[in-house]
């Protein structure tokens, strides 16, 4: 028997936003919880609606439509969910989005005359984005507390420790462990990155590499880091630019969870 059809308990709120919890606006890569962007979430037995607001009313369908499939994706996942509304509200394209995600169509169905976008392929993209914006971060943070290139290029997925209780990173090198506070977050989402484009296969490969799975050249670290930062830099305005743009459309809002 399937799980979601033993499960006999209660379906909580508290369940389904920890369900879309790392349901990422793609072009921020940022959590939609984390955002804010969720504007409610209304549960009656086995069938739930997730509300959800973005920035702009014209903020590009299809990025919008893929966080309305991946909203849908992860509420259908819960045990005991029968049914999964998703709700797009004040958006330019709203009624064709959500006509569409809650009934199976695709994106190309949804929009027939303008549809030219493989979503997995953008998403792909954002992922790749996404995973240089951490990976220069985290490299930048051990360029700081004093490692050199040839140790960090020589570093593996096996040593960086993470404890989310402490909310820090450890690194363990030949010479030094190091500990980076307030960065534990950053790092398991440099991982996820990396595992979900399949860069990272076992805790014996590369730790920095670059988002084709490439090792990055002895020598070459600071030019890569020349461009992940420009890739870093452009998510951080975006991420704050959308945020100031929700704020004023909405008010600040209160972020659950």
């Amino acid at each position: 028997m399937p799980f979601a059809d033993a499960f006999s308990g209660e379906i909580t709120e508290t369940m389904v936003y920890a369900a879309i919890a790392d349901v990422l606006d793609p072009e921020l890569d940022e959590s939609l919880v984390k955002l804010g962007f969720i504007d409610h979430v209304r549960i009656d037995g086995g069938n739930v609606t997730v509300a959800f607001k973005l920035p702009t009313y014209w903020c590009a369908p299809n990025f919008a439509y893929l966080m309305a499939a991946d909203l849908r994706a992860k509420v259908l996942a819960i045990p005991g969910v029968h049914t999964a509304h998703i709700l797009l509200q004040d958006h330019c394209t709203d009624e064709e989005i959500n006509a569409s995600i809650n009934t199976d169509k695709s994106f190309t169905e949804a929009f027939p005359d303008e549809a030219h976008d493989n979503l997995e392929e953008l998403r792909q993209i954002f992922l790749r984005k996404g995973f240089l914006m951490r990976q220069d971060m985290l490299l930048r943070k051990l360029q700081k507390a004093g490692v050199g290139e040839e140790t960090l290029l020589a570093l593996r997925v096996a040593d960086l420790a993470i404890d989310e209780a402490t909310q820090c990173a450890t690194i363990t090198t030949p010479r030094q462990v190091i500990h980076l506070e307030r960065t534990a977050q950053s790092a398991q989402a440099y991982l996820r990155r990396a595992a979900l484009l399949g860069l990272h296969q076992g805790p014996r490969d590369l730790l920095f590499i670059d988002d084709h799975g490439q090792a990055i050249p002895p020598g070459g670290l600071q030019h890569y880091l020349r461009q992940s930062r420009s890739v870093r830099m452009n998510i951080m305005f975006n991420t704050i630019f959308c945020s100031d743009m929700f704020q004023t459309r909405y008010g600040s809002g209160e972020k659950k969870f």
